[in-house]
């Protein structure tokens, strides 16, 4: 690792981009040379006096510039042609009037539905209710009664159906996935999951201090030979999926393939814990739950932040029967509760309908952005289903996913490698693409001819504005 020190008490403006303009002063000099290894996050914050967050920009704005690329598992490296990029690199493809400089296509952020006149009718109408100044009281761990209800209707609605005394509400589904994780293992357990899974899950299980395997999968989700073998030697304590819509691959999971892993899981006593905050796309196609074929191992999630509204943060975690205490008391070591002012406008729109309306209204938004998607990709190897938020892009060689994702990112466009959610050693050369943050479609479209252009390149090549190679 280069100790390099860069000098940044002449420069003005924030340290972040003093960091980064010092960055670039000392490739250009010579001082830093190409393939030289840069200081971890960590280690340059301490030495600087700033924050970490503040040195993580600096190198994402140095790797925007071109000038540093990372490489997971190894760090963050000065690139073999830094001293060549120009020093405020403009993307090749010129971009449309009125769209933004930077387009980000790396989160699964639903296109915005909620105006401002739902919004102020559905507070009206619970200010109008007596006794409002209830919901600034403390409530149970597991949501009021009320509540419950609501998330039990919620829950049915997405095709689970289940007791409201089985319901948990959480503060949006990362929390619901805290409360299970955080009940059902202790540091050192195994938790099984796809080869390619959700990152917040990898984040978790760091926190929790549990191990991620990873179970390879095949054209229709896990593989059962490999899970079973996995559950035979590595005594794991619980299995997570996305079963609906998968996150990356967005694929769907047949119900036979279900009824064969819960089978699995069953014979070995492994928990399930089934993210399935995507599945209100799917609408009446959505198939059973794998947690419906072992519903004694089963604990399922939703998130009103996909359906309704990101802000929302309400989530419903369903339970076996008769094991609702010690998820509770992990919501309360955690949050005490879900806020019970969100939880009670989420109770709202799923009483009165409009929640089913809004849900409504993404999936929508999603099949109008994909046929858009899939239309300038057509000919690439895509994963993707007609009403998904995302879409997962396998690579034409010699691309690796991170140099990929670098060359996308001086271009103005975000997306994220494979890296993110590889929980094995071998992973494809793939990138996910998010489709629906974007408010306009125009940017979403835009975004995605970049896409498709560097997709017919190779690394290094440039592109004209008519998408040609040069």
């Amino acid at each position: 690792m280069t100790i390099w020190q860069p000098q940044i008490e002449q420069l003005s403006g924030p340290r972040y981009l003093a960091i980064a303009e010092a960055l670039a002063t000392d490739v250009r000099s010579g001082q830093l040379s190409p393939g030289d290894r840069l200081p971890t996050h960590r280690d340059l914050a301490y030495r600087l006096g700033v924050t970490v967050g503040t040195v993580s920009r600096a190198y994402a704005e140095a790797e925007r510039r071109g000038l540093i690329g990372g490489e997971v598992g190894r760090g963050t490296f000065v690139r073999p042609d830094a001293r060549r990029r120009r020093p405020l690199p403009i993307a090749d493809i010129e971009a449309p009037l009125g769209v933004p400089q930077v387009i980000d296509l790396s989160v699964n952020i639903p296109t915005p539905m909620t105006s401002d006149a739902i919004l102020a009718e559905t507070l009206s109408e619970i200010v109008r209710r007596p006794g409002i100044a209830r919901l600034m009281d403390y409530h149970p761990h597991a949501g009021s009664a009320d509540h419950r209800e609501a998330g039990a209707q919620w829950l049915a609605e997405c095709g689970y159906p289940i007791d409201p005394a089985r319901v948990i509400v959480t503060a949006g589904g990362q929390h619901a996935m805290t409360a299970a994780l955080g009940a059902l293992t202790e540091p050192g357990d195994v938790v099984l999951a796809e080869s390619l899974t959700y990152p917040g899950v990898r984040r978790l299980a760091d926190f929790l201090r549990v191990r991620i395997h990873g179970v390879a999968m095949d054209e229709l989700g896990v593989d059962p030979d490999a899970f079973e073998t996995a559950c035979r030697t590595l005594n794991p304590k619980v299995f997570y999926s996305v079963m609906n819509l998968q996150n990356p691959t967005a694929l769907v999971v047949p119900a036979e393939r279900r009824r064969q892993l819960a089978e699995i899981a069953r014979r070995y006593g492994v928990k399930i814990v089934e993210d399935d905050v995507y599945g209100f796309l799917l609408g009446d196609e959505t198939p059973p739950a794998l947690s419906s074929f072992a519903p004694e191992l089963g604990h399922y999630f939703t998130s009103l932040s996909k359906s309704m509204a990101p802000g929302l943060r309400v989530g419903y975690l369903a339970l076996p029967a008769g094991s609702k205490d010690d998820f509770t008391q992990v919501v309360r070591s955690t949050t005490w509760m879900a806020t019970p002012l969100t939880a009670e406008i989420g109770s709202c729109w799923i009483r009165n309908g409009i929640g089913r309306q809004l849900a409504d209204g993404h999936r929508d938004e999603a099949i109008a952005r994909q046929q858009i998607a899939r239309r300038i990709l057509a000919g690439h190897d895509l994963s993707s289903e007609s009403r998904a938020y995302h879409l997962w892009l396998r690579l034409p060689e010699p691309w690796s996913a991170e140099a990929f994702a670098l060359d996308l990112r001086m271009r103005g466009v975000a997306i994220t490698p494979v890296g993110a959610f590889a929980t094995t050693r071998t992973a494809p050369a793939a990138i996910r693409i998010c489709l629906c943050e974007p408010p306009e479609r125009s940017a979403m479209e835009h975004a995605i001819e970049v896409i498709a252009a560097v997709a017919r390149t190779t690394p290094g090549a440039g592109i004209t504005a008519d998408m040609g190679v040069v």
